[in-house]
């Protein structure tokens, strides 16, 4: 595995998990409503032991926001060094980013949440979800790989 691609995934897996962030968390302030992000950790959290985690359907104060959207990060970071293990140097951006994506969301939101008990399964979802979180995981799987892409090219 190369270490300056594999960099370079991570990257573009951290600037995608930011854009997502920061959608979710706009959309909290706007609708003073937890984002799912935040109703996973929530779950995460109670699902490990973890005590004072409130419940209920209100964002979570500052230090729980970065504790949610920093695990979020890391589940980001880990997925780029994924993809930089799973592909070769010589794959194209777009077929890769786009089944890594795919690949992505299918393990988290169809098998390891429900598996983990942490979400409902994906398949109870309404379609406006389902194509919600398969656009995102698509455009993270993109990020990524055009983030291993261009490390390799310009370090090459």
């Amino acid at each position: 595995m190369n270490g300056k691609r594999t960099v370079g995934a991570v990257a573009g897996a951290l600037v995608a998990g930011l854009g997502l962030t920061a959608m979710m968390m706009a959309q909290e302030k706007k609708t003073q409503k937890a984002s799912e992000l935040t109703d996973l950790g929530r779950a995460s959290a109670h699902r490990l032991g973890v005590h004072g985690i409130p419940t209920g359907k209100r964002p979570p104060d500052p230090r729980k926001q970065a504790l949610v959207q920093g695990g979020h990060l890391l589940l980001s970071a880990l997925a780029g060094i994924a993809y930089a293990a799973a592909t070769d140097e010589d794959a194209d951006v777009v077929p890769s980013g786009v089944a890594f994506g795919l690949a992505f969301y299918g393990v988290a939101h169809w098998l390891t949440g429900p598996l983990l008990g942490v979400k409902q399964p994906e398949w109870r979802s309404d379609g406006t979800t389902v194509g919600m979180h398969t656009a995102n995981h698509v455009a993270f799987g993109l990020a990524t790989a055009a983030g291993a892409k261009w490390a390799s090219k310009v370090t090459a």
